[in-house]
């Protein structure tokens, strides 16, 4: 687990770092591969806290399109179903989730930083979440859970990134802060929530992270087999292609 992902585990505190910076962090079958290894990790280590964060000048530019023409329905809705298995397993994780984001978060990796339960962005951070614009039902329940109906309408809808400001204001963001100031709020946060044992926490979670997920999956991949999947990511590319001239 060294060629995308970073993984390190000290006094509880499990830090995954997206790293491949070269292609912007983009989800790759080998980056979500060793995304899902890095949370076996955190479930053999007891991890009590959980930090996730991306190496270069993005956090995630999101799904990896670069092999698309090569792809199959078939293949893009295996590679979809995993990035879903990755996010509902954040997002049902036992122990404190938090993000740490800079630079563009765009779809999936947007996506995975909404399933963290605290997330801090840097004032120039920017975040895109495209997915209906090309009919996929990616996260979407989780983003009206999390905002509320009208911030999630607000946020999908948007054909601009909605910046940092924009993000904290409508719920998507816990915090704003710079990079040198991410030590102090990690610390402020995992001091917060060490008032609970780890037991109080995990219940903590059950009863507050409404569990959606076999419904989300079966939304999920309807949307992705209604269709050619392939067709329409094709078009999204050209008609992005096209609008930067």
């Amino acid at each position: 687990m060294n060629n995308y992902v970073q993984y390190t585990c000290n006094n509880a505190v499990a830090t995954i770092t997206l790293d491949d910076p070269e292609r912007l962090n983009c989800f790759s079958v080998g980056m979500v591969s060793e995304l899902h290894a890095a949370l076996d990790h955190v479930q053999k280590d007891a991890a009590r806290h959980v930090i996730f964060s991306g190496a270069g000048q993005s956090f995630s530019s999101g799904f990896d399109l670069s092999d698309l023409d090569d792809e199959s329905d078939a293949d893009l809705l295996l590679r979809i179903v995993r990035i879903e298995q990755l996010l509902q397993r954040v997002r049902h994780l036992s122990c404190s989730t938090l993000v740490l984001a800079h630079g563009a978060c765009i779809g999936a990796a947007a996506e995975l930083i909404m399933t963290c339960r605290t997330r801090i962005a840097t004032p120039t951070a920017r975040f895109v979440m495209p997915g209906m614009r090309f009919g996929l039902v990616l996260g979407t329940r989780r983003l009206r859970d999390t905002l509320g109906e009208a911030n999630a309408y607000d946020l999908i809808d948007r054909t601009s990134a909605v910046n940092a400001h924009e993000g904290l204001a409508a719920g998507f963001l816990t915090q704003v802060a710079e990079r040198e100031e991410w030590e102090q709020a990690v610390s402020d946060n995992h001091a917060m929530l060490n008032q609970y044992t780890p037991e109080g926490y995990a219940m903590r979670v059950a009863s507050l992270t409404p569990d959606t997920r076999d419904s989300d999956m079966a939304a999920l991949v309807n949307s992705i087999t209604t269709g050619s999947i392939k067709q329409r990511l094709q078009d999204y590319v050209k008609g992005i292609a096209e609008a930067r001239g």
